[in-house]
């Protein structure tokens, strides 16, 4: 008996295909990288350039916000109806998205990459937003004139490779976030927030933490004072801060080592004694880690 085969819609077949010949924007073969660099585990920067491609971006670690330098007319979004990009048109990309695109003419655009609690932890400084409240959408093609005047006139302007330049980029990467909170229809989520501590409880432990950072802190010793298991005491500070305790300390220890540079003369393993760190050693690392350069760097930049 011959085999019948089944016959297919077209239809059937066509979202495969079309899924199948989509690259990931990692591995896509027409991306150049024109440059890039890291300002510090938080925040990083590239700028890259492309054309004719259909790809997929997938944001697996941080969110992005992308501004389209030049290019970018038949540019579009495939998996929803998006219009089409052009220079000046940014993209909120949220950690966790997924989008599809189908990329025209030559194009160059700047990414920023930047963490959730990097995001949260600025917004909690800067406007006093709870971190729980604090929700990143997904733009697609919006325009801001303020956050894309500081892209293009300060941030493609400076020179990535000279650390000189480092702690400049890195004010003006806090500015954009900033007016990106500001000036994007950045939404907060107006339910009443469940978990974390107190507003006076948090107070009373970081205070506790900004008196106590030149020692040896114990985490029994914050939890007593939020009446908290250790493990309660750590996860509810997370969710009201965006940072863990140790975390808090760390950066209390980092700030006060750079008013201590700036200020003073005292050596750097002086210095690392004086803001609770075992040696010098152990506050480089760390000062690098949160800084993105080293702590003598830091001192010939601001002091000279």
């Amino acid at each position: 008996m011959p085999l019948i085969k089944p016959v297919m819609d077209p239809l059937d077949i066509a979202l495969p295909q079309l899924e199948t010949s989509a690259t990931s924007f990692e591995q896509s073969p027409s991306k150049i990288c024109l440059r890039q660099t890291s300002l510090t585990d938080a925040l990083s920067w590239a700028h890259y350039q492309n054309e004719h491609e259909r790809l997929y971006y997938v944001n697996d670690k941080q969110h992005t916000l992308s501004l389209y330098m030049s290019g970018g007319y038949e540019t579009h979004r495939t998996d929803v109806d998006s219009g089409f990009g052009a220079p000046g048109k940014f993209c909120l990309m949220p950690k966790d998205s997924e989008s599809h695109w189908q990329l025209g003419q030559t194009q160059q655009f700047m990414h920023l990459y930047f963490s959730d609690d990097y995001l949260k932890q600025l917004a909690l400084k800067v406007f006093d937003i709870d971190p729980r409240m604090l929700q990143l959408p997904e733009l697609t093609f919006t325009n801001d004139v303020a956050t894309e005047a500081l892209f293009r006139h300060c941030m493609a302007t400076s020179d990535w490779r000279s650390g000189d330049d480092h702690l400049a980029m890195e004010q003006v990467t806090n500015t954009i976030l900033v007016s990106m909170l500001q000036n994007m229809s950045i939404t907060k989520l107006t339910a009443p927030v469940k978990g974390g501590l107190s507003p006076k409880v948090t107070a009373l432990v970081c205070d506790y933490m900004q008196a106590n950072f030149y020692r040896q802190v114990y985490l029994a010793e914050l939890a007593e004072l939020a009446q908290l298991s250790e493990y309660h005491f750590c996860r509810m500070f997370k969710q009201s801060m965006a940072q863990t305790p140790q975390a808090y300390l760390l950066a209390i220890r980092i700030e006060q080592a750079k008013l201590s540079m700036r200020t003073g003369q005292a050596s750097m393993a002086d210095i690392a004694l004086q803001c609770g760190f075992a040696n010098q050693s152990h506050m480089g690392r760390y000062f690098k880690k949160l800084v993105g350069i080293s702590p003598r760097q830091y001192r010939l930049l601001t002091v000279g």
